[in-house]
C-alpha cells in the first residue's frame, strides 16, 4: 500500500521578515587542507578543463554553488593536507597567491559575480602559536590573554586586504574562532566583531566602509549546539554574530536555540560543513543493496540532510567538504566529492553526474542566493522529514522527506520531495492562498536505471510532464529511491535543466615526460608561472610543511620553508614536512632527487635533519612520508635506514659524508627489489618478499630544516615493462560478474572510490573483464584467504592461486608477460572468499 502525506502550500504563511535567516541560499564549497590544491595546476597546464569545472558548480543561469569558504592555512597537515599560510611571522606581507583557494575564489566570481565568500581558521602559524597555546585548552576563552587578540586579527586582516589588493573582492563573512572548536571564545569573537567595525587603517582606495560591514559567523562547532544557547543567552553576542553554524548534526539543541535564532532573531544558520556524497552514483547503482542512486552517504542521504537539516534547526546554507577534491586519493576522509580532479597533467577529470543532478533538483528550480538578490524563500510550514539518524541518515527512511521553495512575489514555487526507501510514496498537496501563481506543477524526477541494461543515468533529471492543480489539490507520487521536484515553473524546453551527462573532454593518459622518464623538474619556471602561483611546485601536494619554489643564485630551487621554531599550533596533529608528487598508475621507477641539507639552522628539533624517498604511496590517511610503503632516509650524519611498511629493515652509512655539499639520492624499485644510492653509490639493496608493491606515487619528506631540492626526475626501470594506463573501479561497467558476490558501497577513505566487490567460492563465481596489453593487476586487500583460477583468452593459465594479503588499495595479483593484444580474463574464486577492489591494466 501506498503511503501517503498531506502537504499545504499556503502563500500566507511564507516569512518574507525575516530576511537572510529564511533565504535558500543554495550550496557552498569548503576549500580547505589541500583540497583545491591541485586545481591551480589544471588552472595552469589545462585552462581549457579548470574552467569546465568552473562552469558546472559556478555558472549558468541557476549556479549551483553560492559560497566559498576558505581556510586561513597554517602550514600544517588539517586532515587532508596542508594549507599554506599566507603570513609567517608578523612582519611579512600577506601572501594570497600561495595555495589555490583565493584564486579560486578570484575565477569562480568571473564567472558569477554575485558569489558569497567566508575565511576561517583551523589552527595558527606557529609564529602566533606562543601567544595562542592556551586556544587547545579546556577554557580558552579565559586563558588565551587579550594581548594575544591584535596579532590574530592583523592575520585575517592583512589576508582580507590582500585578497582585495590581488583579485578586487572583499570577503562577505568572517568566522574568527577556530574550526569545530568545543570551546567558543565569546570574548574574542566580541572584541574581533567591534575591531572590524572600529578599524580605519587602511591603504588608499580600499573600501573601509564595506570592511566595517563583513559579517560574523561563529562558531562552526562539530555537533555541539551550545553556542545556539549562548547567543540567545548574550544579547551582546547575538548583536555580534549575523550567522551560526555547525557541523554534521542535523538536529538542534535540547532548547531549539538555532531553530529560535532563526525563526525569532532572524540570524542565518548554516549546515557549514557537510559531506558531498560518497562514492559516485555510477557505482552505486550496481550495489547489491539495490538501493540504486540511494544509500547511505550517497546523494539522496545529502539531499534528506539538507531538508532534516532546515526543518530540525533552520540551516538554510549547506557547504561541501570538499565540492572538488582536487588532492590526490588516499588522504584522509577522501573519495567524497562532486568532481574528481587529481589528474592535471592530462586535464582529465571525473564527475558525479548522479550526485550533481539530486543537487540541482534545488537549485534548478528556484532562484538561490541572499535576500538583496530576491533570493526564493523557505515555506516553513510545508517543510518536513520524518528520516532517522543526525548524520548518516540510515533509519526511517521511508519516511516524509520534502521542501517547499517560494519566490518572494509568491507567483511560483517548488516542492522538493525524497523518498529513499524501496516504495513508492504519494503527497497530496493543498495549495491556496496564492491567485498569482500557476495552477499546474512540471515534475521533474531522478532515480537509477530499472535494468542492467540501462545507463546508470538514464532517468536522471527525467522530465514527467505536468499535473493538473484542480480546486486546490493535486496529487504527487515518488517512485522508490528517487527525488522529485514538482514546480509552477515552465522549464520542459529550458537547455540548462535538462540533464546533460558531464565529462571531461580529455582523456585519462597517465603522467610520462618520455618513454624514459615519468617526470621531471628543474623548477626553472617562468617568472608569470613562478610568481602568479605564490612558488607552488608544478604537480605536488603538500601533506605537512611547506614546499615552494624561490630563485636562488638565479636557479630555481624547491625550498621547506617551515622550522621548528615556525611550527603550526596545529588544529588536531601534523607529522614532518613531506609531499606527494605524480601519477599513482607509476610501476618500477626510481626517483633522483639532487638536494641540499640545512646545515645553518640550529635547533632542536624531534624529527631529525634528515631528506627521504618514499616509493608506491597510494594512501597516506596521517600525512606521513612513511604512508609510502618503501622509504629511503638519509640523515644529516650520512646514516641511512630503508623503511619497509613503517618498520626499519635495514641500516647503512655513507662513508665520508660532507652535509655541507649538494647530493644526488636516489630510490628505486624494479620488480620487488629496492635500491637506494648517494652520489650514485649503492648505499642499501633488498627483495621485498611479503606482500610486495607494484605501483604507487612518490613521497619526499625532510625534518623541519629548510632543505633545498634542485632537481627532481622519476625514471622508468624497466624499459621493456608495461606501463599502467588504466585503473577500472570495482563496480565499473567493463567489470561483469557471475555468481555468488556482494557488492558494497560508502565504505572507507582508504578503498577506491569506496567500493569493494567479494565473491564467495563456486562454480560460476567469477569476474571477468577484456582489456588491451601486455599485463594486468587485481587490487584489494584481503580478509580472508582464497584461491583463484586465472584464464586468459580462454586459456587457464594459473589453475590455483592464492591472493596476496595485500593492503587497502595494493595489488593482490599481478600477471605480466601478455602480447600486447585485446585479452579477454576470467577470475574464478574456486576456495574461499576473495574481495576486489580495482583492476589495472598495463600496455
Amino acid at each position: 500500500m501506498v503511503k501517503t502525506t498531506e502537504i499545504t502550500i499556503d502563500g500566507q504563511l511564507l516569512d518574507t521578515a525575516a530576511q537572510d535567516a529564511n533565504t535558500f541560499k543554495g550550496f557552498g564549497y569548503l576549500s580547505c587542507n589541500n583540497s583545491s590544491r591541485l586545481l591551480l595546476d589544471y588552472k595552469w597546464e589545462h585552462p581549457e578543463s579548470y574552467q569546465q569545472i568552473l562552469q558546472i558548480l559556478f555558472g549558468g543561469p541557476h549556479p549551483l554553488i553560492t559560497m566559498i569558504k576558505v581556510e586561513l592555512g597554517d602550514d600544517a597537515n588539517t586532515s587532508s593536507g596542508t594549507e599554506p599560510a599566507t603570513k609567517r611571522s608578523a612582519t611579512e606581507p600577506a601572501n594570497v597567491l600561495r595555495g589555490a583557494g583565493y584564486q579560486l575564489i578570484a575565477d569562480a566570481k568571473k564567472i558569477n559575480p554575485k558569489l558569497k565568500t567566508c575565511l576561517l581558521r583551523w589552527g595558527e602559524p606557529g609564529y602566533l602559536r606562543p601567544l595562542w597555546q592556551a586556544v587547545k585548552s579546556a577554557d580558552p576563552d579565559q586563558k588565551v590573554p587579550v594581548t594575544a587578540y591584535e596579532p590574530m586579527y592583523q592575520l585575517y586582516k592583512q589576508t582580507v586586504v590582500a585578497a582585495y589588493q590581488q583579485f578586487g573582492y572583499l570577503f562577505d563573512y568572517i568566522d574568527p574562532d577556530r574550526n569545530e572548536t568545543k570551546h567558543p571564545m565569546y570574548r574574542w569573537i566580541k572584541w574581533f566583531s567591534d575591531r572590524v567595525q572600529g578599524d580605519q587603517d587602511f591603504p588608499q582606495d580600499f573600501p573601509v566602509t564595506r570592511y566595517q560591514r563583513l559579517k560574523i559567523i561563529a562558531a562552526d562547532q562539530n555537533y555541539e549546539t551550545d553556542f545556539g544557547d549562548a547567543m540567545l543567552a548574550d544579547a551582546d553576542l547575538l548583536e555580534r554574530v549575523a550567522a551560526v553554524g555547525y557541523h554534521y548534526n542535523t538536529d538542534d539543541g535540547p532548547q531549539h536555540p538555532y531553530t529560535q535564532l532563526a525563526d525569532h532573531k532572524h540570524r542565518e544558520v548554516w549546515y557549514s560543513e557537510g559531506i558531498a556524497p560518497m562514492t559516485f552514483g555510477q557505482y552505486r547503482v550496481r550495489a547489491t543493496s539495490g538501493d540504486g542512486i540511494g544509500g547511505k552517504q550517497s546523494g539522496l542521504d545529502v539531499a534528506n540532510r539538507l531538508i532534516k537539516s532546515y526543518v530540525n534547526s533552520r540551516r538554510s546554507l549547506y557547504i561541501f567538504q570538499p565540492a572538488v577534491s582536487a588532492y590526490y586519493p588516499g588522504v584522509n576522509y577522501s573519495h567524497k566529492e562532486l568532481i574528481t580532479a587529481n589528474h592535471p597533467w592530462s586535464g582529465y577529470y571525473e564527475v558525479d553526474n548522479v550526485g550533481l543532478q539530486i543537487l540541482r533538483h534545488f537549485t534548478d528550480f528556484a532562484h538561490a542566493g541572499w535576500a538583496s538578490d530576491q533570493a526564493w524563500r523557505y515555506l516553513t510550514s510545508a517543510c518536513g522529514s520524518g528520516v532517522g539518524g543526525t548524520e548518516n541518515l540510515d533509519t526511517h527512511t521511508e519516511s516524509p522527506s520534502y521542501l517547499t521553495l517560494m519566490a518572494p512575489s509568491k507567483k511560483d514555487y517548488s516542492i522538493i520531495m525524497v523518498n529513499d526507501s524501496s516504495v513508492s510514496r504519494q503527497y497530496q498537496v493543498t495549495v491556496k492562498h496564492l491567485p498569482g501563481a500557476p495552477q499546474s506543477l512540471g515534475v521533474w524526477q531522478s532515480s537509477g536505471p530499472t535494468s542492467p541494461a540501462e545507463a546508470y543515468d538514464t532517468n536522471l533529471k527525467a522530465y514527467l510532464g505536468r499535473l493538473t492543480i484542480q480546486d486546490g489539490q493535486v496529487t504527487i507520487t515518488i517512485a522508490p529511491h528517487a527525488i522529485l521536484t514538482a514546480t509552477t515553473l515552465d522549464l520542459a524546453t529550458d537547455s540548462t535543466v535538462q540533464y546533460t551527462r558531464q565529462m571531461a573532454t580529455q582523456p585519462n593518459e597517465v603522467l610520462m615526460a618520455n618513454h624514459e622518464n615519468f617526470y621531471q623538474d628543474d623548477f626553472a619556471y617562468a617568472q608569470r608561472y613562478q610568481t602568479e602561483r605564490g612558488g607552488t611546485p608544478r604537480y605536488t601536494t603538500d601533506q605537512g610543511g611547506a614546499f615552494e619554489v624561490q630563485v636562488q643564485a638565479g636557479h630555481g630551487v624547491l625550498r621547506q620553508k617551515i622550522s621548528e621554531q615556525e611550527r603550526a599550533l596545529d588544529w588536531e596533529q601534523s607529522y614532518a614536512p613531506n609531499l606527494t608528487l605524480g601519477d599513482d598508475r607509476w610501476h618500477d621507477y626510481m626517483v633522483v632527487v639532487t638536494m641540499a641539507f640545512d646545515t645553518q639552522l640550529q635547533q632542536n628539533s624531534p624529527d631529525g635533519n634528515y631528506f627521504g624517498i618514499g616509493l608506491y604511496q597510494l594512501t597516506d590517511v596521517k600525512g606521513r612520508l612513511e604512508s609510502a610503503p618503501y622509504v629511503f632516509k638519509l640523515s644529516v650524519d650520512g646514516s641511512c635506514r630503508l623503511i619497509i611498511e613503517d618498520q626499519v629493515m635495514e641500516l647503512g652509512n655513507v662513508p665520508e659524508f660532507d652535509a655541507t655539499t649538494a647530493h644526488v639520492v636516489s630510490f628505486g624499485v624494479i620488480g620487488n627489489q629496492l635500491t637506494a644510492q648517494v652520489d650514485h653509490q649503492v648505499i642499501l639493496t633488498t627483495v621485498v618478499t611479503d606482500n610486495p608493491h607494484y605501483s604507487g606515487r612518490v613521497k619526499l619528506g625532510s625534518g623541519y630544516y629548510h632543505t633545498i631540492i634542485s632537481q627532481i626526475s622519476v625514471r622508468r626501470t624497466n624499459l621493456v615493462g608495461g606501463v599502467q594506463y588504466q585503473r577500472l573501479d570495482d563496480l565499473d561497467t567493463q567489470i561483469n560478474y557471475r555468481g555468488n558476490w556482494t557488492h558494497r558501497c560508502g565504505l572507507g577513505n582508504t578503498i577506491w572510490n569506496r567500493t569493494l566487490s567479494t565473491g564467495s567460492a563456486g562454480t560460476t563465481t567469477q569476474v571477468s573483464f577484456d582489456f588491451t596489453g601486455t599485463g594486468f593487476a587485481l587490487y584489494g586487500r584481503q580478509e580472508t584467504l582464497s584461491h583463484l583460477s586465472l584464464e586468459v583468452d580462454g586459456q587457464v593459465l594459473r589453475p590455483d592461486v592464492i591472493p596476496q594479503t595485500a593492503t587497502d588499495k595494493s595489488e593482490n595479483i599481478t600477471l605480466f608477460g601478455l602480447t600486447p593484444t585485446t585479452h579477454h580474463v576470467v577470475v574464478t574464486v574456486t576456495a574461499g572468499h576473495y574481495t576486489l577492489d580495482a583492476v589495472g591494466c598495463y600496455r
